[in-house]
């Protein structure tokens, strides 16, 4: 079951998606307006606001992997690999 913070989450995704559709479309539709518009989170003071950086091609916060990790994918992978392994022996 999805929580609430993750609902919130995917419909703001949405209207970022569509800010960013219709600023494609319409090349006179600026960054603010289109914020405004879809209901997007952009503040003056705000050089990086999400939607000019997404415009600029920066990846979504939950496609991104944190920086402080403590195992590498690979590492993880076959952690995983191992423990579905002894789990299937019983």
């Amino acid at each position: 079951m999805n929580s609430p913070t993750h609902a919130k989450s995917a419909s703001n995704e949405a209207q970022i998606q569509l800010a960013l559709q219709a600023m494609q479309k319409d090349a006179s539709l600026t960054v603010r307006r289109a914020a405004k518009l879809y209901n997007v989170r952009f503040m003056a003071s705000d050089r990086n606001s999400t939607l000019s950086a997404r415009r600029a091609g920066k990846a979504p916060r939950r496609d991104c992997r944190p920086t402080v990790m403590r195992l590498t994918v690979t590492e993880e992978e076959v952690i995983v690999r191992h423990i579905l392994e002894l789990d299937s022996r019983g």
